[in-house]
């Protein structure tokens, strides 16, 4: 910061007390000067890049701030060990899932669940009429009353609400692991719609980073930051990168989403993101993977003695919690956020809890209809043979 009376600049930071502690930390002293990477007129001599190629160039000694260890810049110069966590993460606006449709109903579990459960249902109904039709009177009739039965039969036991009267002891079995089935899908259906109906949850407006891609949404990110050449290596346009120097400016373009002069969402490194998200955590929240980068690191020129040293002195620090001390007076690590509670995922229910549930209640019934068919074929072979004998019988009589 320069003083406007006296014009002194003096050096102060985060960055910049992490170094002098590093620095602190050797076992012999090195003196050192900081300067500004700025143009004559004040004004910012450049981005990160333009900044490690000055030290390429041995026009400074060394670089010190939120510089990201990348493979490109490492073979221009040499990174100390990282000194913050890495990673870029997505920020956008929170909003919360309208549950208020005509299909409300139908979410709190996905399709292929959906399917499954009407495909045992109509294959319980089946197994059922096949189990009963020759020995209860309920299940006879004209061909039309044998396909109702399918159908209603097992949709009675939604409601518990059949009162046909079982006479095989193999339909009951498969009747009753099937009610089973039928009150624990009726009650985790219940739960979920519930929570669905009475809790705001969240949701990203484009949950993946493909779809913005697709759509033409416009991202953000830091003005000469390297997150903005990442972006462009996921694949996204130049003309849909946008770039911003104050936390202010990208937190305005979010609030208007996908409109014009405007972001879908922001990326940035993890650290900044979490101070960003310590003052607007009600507003906006990362979703998506962490995609991993190498930390902030201090910078010097290729073949610099001081490298090694520098890194033992930043492990030194951290496996002595000083550096945590500096990152908690700063508000670095891990801010706290009194922001919404609820997280952005879905609760619908899978097909993959209910796998177990479906194969025991599929290996019953299908057992118990080859059961029948083992009895039944094995009475028509007795009564077959019966009747030859009696056959027999006459015509020697």
């Amino acid at each position: 910061m320069r003083d406007l009376r006296t014009g002194v600049v003096h050096f102060g930071g985060y960055y910049i007390e992490v170094f002098k502690s590093v620095m602190a930390a050797l076992s012999y002293a090195v003196p050192y000067d900081f300067f500004h990477f700025e143009k004559p007129d004040g004004s910012c001599a450049g981005s990160y890049n333009d900044l490690i190629y000055q030290v390429f160039l041995q026009n400074y000694d060394a670089a010190i701030g939120d510089i990201t260890i990348t493979g490109n810049r490492s073979n221009y110069v040499d990174f100390t060990l990282p000194f913050a966590e890495g990673g870029v993460v997505r920020i956008v606006p929170i909003t919360y899932e309208d549950d208020n449709g005509m299909w409300t109903f139908l979410k709190p579990m996905k399709k292929e669940i959906w399917l499954t459960s009407i495909a045992f249902f109509f294959a319980t109904g089946l197994a059922v009429w096949i189990l009963e039709h020759r020995t209860s009177s309920a299940f006879r009739g004209p061909p039309s009353h044998h396909l109702g039965m399918i159908f209603y039969f097992p949709f009675s036991t939604l409601v518990f609400a059949h009162r046909e009267r079982m006479v095989s002891n193999l339909a009951r079995l498969v009747v009753v692991v099937w009610m089973f089935v039928v009150l624990i899908l009726n009650s985790t259906y219940t739960a979920s719609l519930s929570s669905r109906l009475t809790v705001q949850r969240l949701r990203p407006a484009i949950a993946d980073v493909k779809e913005l891609i697709r759509k033409g949404h416009s991202v953000g990110c830091y003005q000469g930051s390297f997150v903005c050449d990442t972006l462009r290596g996921m694949g996204f346009k130049d003309s849909k990168i946008k770039r911003y120097r104050l936390p202010e400016d990208y937190k305005e373009a979010l609030t208007y989403g996908s409109k014009s002069d405007s972001i879908s969402a922001f990326f940035d490194v993890v650290p900044y993101s979490k101070l960003f998200l310590s003052k607007y955590c009600d507003k906006y929240t990362i979703v998506g993977p962490t995609y991993r980068t190498d930390g902030f690191a201090f910078v010097f020129s290729k073949g610099s003695p001081l490298v090694a040293d520098v890194s033992r002195a930043v492990i030194k620090l951290t496996e002595t919690g000083e550096m945590l001390d500096i990152q908690r007076e700063w508000s670095i690590s891990d801010p706290t956020c009194n922001g919404p509670d609820t997280t952005v995922t879905s609760v619908s229910v899978s097909l993959q809890s209910f796998k177990g549930l479906f194969a025991i209640t599929g290996a019953i019934t299908s057992s118990c209809i080859l059961i029948f068919i083992a009895i039944t074929t094995k009475l028509q072979i007795v009564d077959s043979h019966v009747k030859s004998h009696v056959m027999i019988c006459r015509c020697r009589i």
